[in-house]
């Protein structure tokens, strides 16, 4: 039989320990999720509280509720969301409806700006590189290739060989051994100018 004080310690448990619906909403947002709108990829990144729509250039100012997305930067929405069977259906004002996949983790497409230890890394599609001091130094050309969490940079014309091993939770490059450093550089996504 429940009693007053275990229908209250009942309570302050849920209280306590429960997961409200937004929270729920927020943890479900977190990560790739990859559908098509206007004919066009549309490409959206959720990392704890940093919001980016891929391809952009700033990162968005956003604020999700359990079942609404309000966005502002390079990339401005207000739209309803839930999810379906492991995808998230976006309906927009006008009453188009978006199905978005997950997409995991490895799959990401590393093209971009990387950045750490002095050091500036550029990505481009179809396995372009270059890279130079952060300090403004001259860019060193080069190619990538990607193999799973390995990643291979050959920086031309000297044929010098970078090895990194790629970190998609935390979006960093770890590179053993670069240029002449004895010591492990890391270098991290850079979502912001």
């Amino acid at each position: 039989m429940l009693t007053p004080h275990r229908v209250f310690a009942l309570v302050a448990f849920l209280f306590l320990f429960g997961t409200p619906a937004a929270a729920q909403s927020g943890s479900a947002l977190l990560g790739r999720w990859v559908g098509t709108h206007d004919g066009r990829p549309w490409v959206i990144d959720f990392y704890n509280d940093t919001l980016l729509v891929v391809d952009d250039v700033h990162v968005l100012a956003f604020r999700a509720s359990a079942d609404s997305l309000v966005a502002f930067g390079d990339t401005s929405f207000a739209v309803s969301y839930w999810f379906v069977r492991e995808r998230m259906l976006v309906q927009t004002p006008e009453g188009e409806l978006i199905t978005m996949a997950p997409q995991n983790a490895l799959a990401r497409p590393l093209h971009g700006d990387w950045r750490g230890a002095g050091i500036e890394l550029w990505l481009g599609r179809g396995g372009v590189a270059r890279w130079r001091p952060l300090s403004g130094g001259r860019w060193q050309s080069g190619e990538w290739e990607r193999r799973t969490r390995n990643i291979t940079f050959l920086w031309l014309p000297d044929s010098l060989e970078w090895v990194a091993q790629y970190d998609p939770q935390g979006a960093a490059l770890l590179f053993s051994e670069m240029e002449s450093r004895a010591t492990p550089v890391v270098l991290r996504k850079a979502f912001r100018w």
